[in-house]
């Protein structure tokens, strides 16, 4: 089954990069099942924004970075 990540919406560099590496990738307001990983750009997520997010989930900052760079953050945080 492939990974499942939350992509914040303006970001379709990275939705697009991702579902090519194999990932399958939500919206944050699609998911119905705990993600593995959530991925935005700016300030941390607020608490109000973490709904259903566990407490391992890995936290992506895209700020600044190229989809390729997201790919490698999201693998080395993953494993």
């Amino acid at each position: 089954m492939a990974r499942l990540v939350s992509v914040e919406h303006g970001l379709d560099p990275v939705k697009e990069h991702l579902s090519n590496q194999g990932y399958q990738v939500v919206d944050p307001d699609e998911w119905v099942r705990p993600v593995e990983a959530v991925i935005y750009r700016g300030v941390p997520l607020a608490a109000s924004e973490r709904r259903g997010v566990a407490e391992n989930t890995a936290l992506v900052n895209a700020a600044g970075l190229t989809p390729e760079e997201v790919a490698m953050q999201l693998e080395n945080k993953l494993g």
